[in-house]
């Protein structure tokens, strides 16, 4: 699963990550959790345990469509 990360917070402004969740155990429980509306605890998952592919500068669109588009300041 690979999934946009865009970071909002108090150090990070508008920066865009591309992860990849490989584990089929985290994925059906990212997924799990967004059915849930629990974007939050989904958001942690992807965050935590996801491998970083690719950061994305302002203006850069990804190469492939995410399957996720998380914006941290909206959970």
């Amino acid at each position: 699963m690979n999934a946009l990360l865009i970071l909002n917070n108090g150090k990070v402004e508008n920066c865009r990550v591309i992860v990849s969740l490989n584990r089929k155990a985290h994925i059906e429980q990212v997924i799990s959790l967004l059915e849930e509306d629990r974007d939050r605890e989904a958001f942690e998952i992807l965050r935590n345990k996801a491998d970083v592919r690719e950061y994305l500068p302002r203006g850069r669109k990804p190469r492939f469509k995410p399957e996720v588009t998380l914006f941290e300041d909206m959970l």
